[in-house]
């Protein structure tokens, strides 16, 4: 509640020691009271968070009676600010629904019965620091159950002590074991995404070693496949809601986006451990891992030019912005809603609005867009810098000789680089004199570089370097009154605005910088207008007088001459003349080209930082316009609480510690070993997609409005087990997969199914439907058509790579649209025709866990889209040349490779009537169609 009287709330409740004067039924404060203050009026008035200074913790907070006439409720304020006056809605909670008639009445009686506080009881938030939730507390040290009348098969891994002890408290049992061609073709599907191979199967199924030995080097091999990165990629993926587009009204192309999808994929093929994996993609910029930070980007986000250029526009944008970032960071990592917090504290885990903030401050200094990609293309590319610069010399040089020759005048360029001697300069003046057309003038970017060899110098007028720009007029149509887009680093004319002089006539633009510093030459940039005559003027720190650095009086001539020489200089040319002219400004229009391509490096669209990010600041219901107070970078308070490892993770205490470090240290504090949520939520993710769902049913949610876990000492020791092993993945899937609980039947037992029909308690395998991108390159598997080249640029479903207009999607593919799935270029808030069907997310919300519906229109995609009947028509080839004419076998086959077994009779004899009566391919449509091919059993 906020106050409305000037007289301070700090006796809004009483002076509760008061002798109860029991004229009402006695109300439990407790029991009755306190949850009421607690959900509505606790927000604003508990400690920390005091709104006009007044607390409701404590009795100690409320000094005097003004509020409170303990007896009366009639009399007291309190009960005046909570029930409506005279036909208008109470005053408190102040922005909040009003209190329930229900709620007035039992505060009313609580107050006529004495107002009894009892001293102990100290009032917190919904969300204030209770570490009593299950998963806040640390891991136990769990030991497997002792499970003497389990079968013996089901005493060798401790995950089957677990489930079989909870299964016998349920009274239930396990089911018998699946056969051979059953599980490895469950392995197979599960592991890497694709049915096994016939000859994978048969070598399976006659393997003379007892089931646990033949297995586990079945696992071993899928585990050892690079399909298998490709398959759990997609899992990630999902949770990150990671695509290839900015999403919102424009949606446009990210096109260097996919490294990171890559990252990924080798990432768990070589089973880098998962500290690891986590420590790269917070800080992969300190140990050359630049593709990493695709992640801390990986949601959607505006681009520069689709940001207004006034001051609320671009802090709800940078809000909006960073947001995304709490919201990957906090569910995928630490499975807790922390981007709940960003208006006002958690209304149900202990996060508070401070919490959200200082988390935030942590990546202030974060920018999205692309970066250098640092390895060893990148290092091609450097080398290969000197040469192209010999080229471009020699082709300046014939520009010369021939500009001599011709006596042509210089050449216009959009980009232009102005070197001079080295000079110290704290700022850097530029005067325009003229244009080439009149018009105002206009510049995208002004660059100033401090001494040094060209490609490693830096630009030192950056706003993120402290640079500050002014100019000596802007045209309205800028959007700003601080000429940031001068000194942003922003070239590209999609994402920018230019500034534009507000006149005709001479302009100037100037860059204050942080530090005086040499240099040796600028750069700009033009924007709607192009600079013709101007001077460069440099002033350093102790002096008054501009120093002119470099000028083109002297080169360039006036617009009126320029126009003439234009129309007398080509008329003297002869065609061959003109031509040769040409190839030269080709040539090097093409060396600067690739030049600019090799010194900038390859790309990849991720995170990049400022060296020290501007300051956070609480604000006021996440409104970025009302500012309370700056917080420094640090961890949300219940995780200093409860005090993980040796307190060094707490980022910082203050606002101005450098960038990396925030980094460093919060990657530091996720992958301590005693962290509480780090290990439990990929633990549980990993169970979630072997079984269907987590021991934790909200795999992205650990806080008090998720699941509570099924089997919460299994979730403990898997986790402990996790780490144990070095954070290995692999591990993980070996411990889980070769488990009796994983290799049971997935057949039902109606006796079982009375008491457990979710089968949580997993007394048989889970079956369920495929993903839509299993499914996809199963079909393309079983065709034989699966194209299995790895990384690069994906594949387009679509028509277009991004963008506003209606998208339509490609029904038929060559070889490059036969790849896996996950090699297609994801386009966000666009659903895939066919497997879109199939619950495939589009990356516009984030998927922990896929929704697994059956609908006709799953069916109906499979029966008649064009890919479906063309690729039924390959694999029909497919089986033709392994039995031409013999029916029998051609059945056979295909059930050997569609099913990884034999048919049946009863199959066998329809199967064989629909291919001589109908032909080969509608067999292979109807195996498309079964559900034994699109489910995992």
């Amino acid at each position: 509640m906020n106050a409305v009287r000037s007289t301070p709330l700090i006796a809004l409740l009483l002076t509760a020691a008061m002798t109860a004067v029991a004229t009402a039924a006695e109300v439990d404060f407790a029991a009755d009271v306190a949850p009421i203050l607690r959900q509505h009026c606790m927000e604003c008035h508990a400690p920390g968070e005091e709104q006009g200074d007044i607390s409701l913790a404590t009795i100690s907070d409320l000094a005097n009676n003004e509020f409170i006439v303990a007896g009366d409720a009639d009399a007291s304020y309190l009960v005046e600010l909570i029930s409506p006056q005279n036909g208008e809605p109470p005053l408190m909670p102040k922005d909040q629904p009003a209190l329930s008639e229900q709620h007035v009445q039992t505060i009313r009686k609580w107050i006529n019965s004495g107002a009894n506080w009892p001293n102990e009881l100290v009032l917190k938030s919904a969300s204030s620091l209770d570490t009593d939730w299950w998963s806040l507390q640390p891991r136990q040290a769990v030991s497997p159950p002792q499970v003497h009348d389990a079968p013996a098969s089901w005493r060798k891994n401790p995950i089957d002590a677990f489930i079989y002890r909870k299964l016998r408290e349920s009274g239930l049992v396990p089911s018998s074991m699946a056969d051979r061609p059953t599980l490895i073709r469950r392995a197979a599907l599960d592991l890497i995404g694709l049915p096994p191979a016939w000859g994978d199967v048969t070598e399976f199924v006659t393997d003379s070693r007892d089931d646990d030995d033949a297995f586990a080097s079945v696992v071993d091999r899928l585990l050892q496949s690079p399909r298998y990165g490709e398959r759990w990629a997609q899992h990630w993926l999902d949770v990150i809601r990671w695509a290839e587009t900015v999403g919102f009204e424009t949606n446009l192309p990210r096109p260097n986006a996919w490294h990171y999808r890559d990252w990924i994929i080798d990432s768990l093929n070589a089973d880098k451990p998962y500290d690891q994996f986590i420590f790269e993609q917070i800080a992969g910029d300190t140990v050359a891992q630049d593709a990493a930070l695709g992640f801390l980007v990986s949601g959607p986000a505006n681009l520069p030019g689709q940001i207004g250029r006034d001051e609320l526009a671009m802090r709800q944008a940078r809000q909006d912005e960073l947001d995304e970032v709490i919201r990957t960071v906090g569910q995928s990592l630490l499975g807790l809603t922390i981007d709940c917090a960003r208006c006002h504290n958690h209304k149900f885990d202990p996060i508070t609005q401070r919490d959200y903030y200082s988390m935030q401050a942590i990546f202030a200094g974060l920018n999205y867009g692309d970066r250098r990609l640092r390895g060893e293309q990148n290092d091609r590319w450097t080398a290969r810098i000197p040469e192209v610069d010999q080229r471009l010399q020699k082709l300046e040089s014939q520009r010369e000789q021939l500009r001599d020759q011709h006596r042509l005048r210089p050449a216009l360029s959009s980009v232009q680089t102005e070197s001079f001697e080295p000079v110290e300069a704290a700022r850097v003046r530029m005067r325009i004199e003229a244009t080439a057309t009149g018009a105002p003038a206009s510049l995208y970017e002004f660059e100033v570089y401090a001494a040094g060899d060209v490609g490693q110098s830096i630009n030192v007028a950056l706003a993120t370097s402290g640079a500050v720009p002014s100019a000596s007029g802007f045209a309205l149509a800028n959007q700003t009154r601080h000429f940031e887009n001068l000194v942003d680093g922003t070239v590209d004319k999609r994402q920018a605005f230019p500034w534009v002089h507000d006149k005709e006539g001479p302009a100037w633009i100037q860059v204050d910088i942080a530090r005086p510093v040499e240099i040796d030459r600028i750069t700009w940039h033009r924007g709607s207008s192009l600079p013709v005559s101007y001077v460069i003027e440099v002033q350093a720190a102790d002096s008054d007088e501009w120093l002119e650095v470099a000028q083109t009086r002297d080169r360039i001539p006036s617009v009126s001459d320029m126009r003439s020489a234009d129309e007398t200089e080509l008329a003297a040319l002869s065609a061959d003349q003109i031509a040769e002219i040409v190839r030269n400004r080709n040539q090097m229009r093409a060396a600067r080209n690739e030049r600019n391509r090799l010194a900038a490096g390859p790309q990849v669209y991720a995170a990049s930082f400022n060296d020290q990010p501007t300051p956070t600041w609480l604000l006021r219901r996440g409104d970025p316009t009302q500012r309370t107070e700056q917080v420094a970078p640090t961890i949300p308070a219940v995780f200093r609480q409860i005090s993980i490892g040796d307190g060094d993770e707490t980022v910082a205490d203050e606002s101005g510690v450098p960038e990396v470090e925030r980094r460093l240290a919060f990657a530091k504090h996720l992958t301590h070993p005693d962290h509480p949520l780090t290990a439990r939520v990929m633990v549980n993710r990993i169970w979630q997609h072997h079984f269907g769902i987590g021991l934790v049913g909200t795999p992205s949610d650990f806080g008090k409005m998720g699941a509570l876990p099924s089997h919460p000492e299994l979730l403990d020791w898997l986790a402990n087990d996790f780490i144990d092993h070095g954070w290995s993945l692999k591990h993980l899937h070996r411990r889980i997969v070769t488990s009796q609980t994983y290799r049971q039947s997935s057949r039902p037992r109606p006796s079982a199914l009375e008491v457990d029909a979710d089968c949580r308690q997993l007394w048989r395998f889970p079956p369920r439907r495929l993903e839509a991108e299993a499914i996809r390159d199963s079909i393309l598997q079983v065709s034989g058509k699966l194209n299995l080249k790895a990384g690069g640029p994906g594949f387009d479903f679509f028509d277009q790579r991004g963008g506003l207009s209606d998208y339509t999607g490609h029904q038929t593919f060559d070889e490059s649209g036969w790849r896996r799935m996950i090699y297609a270029h994801k386009v966000r808030m666009q659903a895939i025709d066919i497997f879109g069907a199939f619950d495939c997310p589009d990356g516009g919300q984030m998927k922990p866990r896929r929704t697994r519906s059956i609908t006709p229109l799953q069916s109906l995609s499979l029966l008649n889209s064009p890919f479906a009947n063309r690729q039924a028509g390959f694999f029909a080839d497919r089986i033709r040349g392994l039995s031409s004419s013999d029916f029998n076998k051609q059945v056979e086959h295909a059930f050997q490779i569609a099913f990884s077994r034999f048919p049946n009779p009863e199959e066998r004899s329809l199967m064989v009537t629909l291919a001589r009566e109908h032909g080969l391919e509608q067999v292979c449509r109807a195996i498309f169609n079964t559900s034994e091919f699109v489910f995992l059993q």
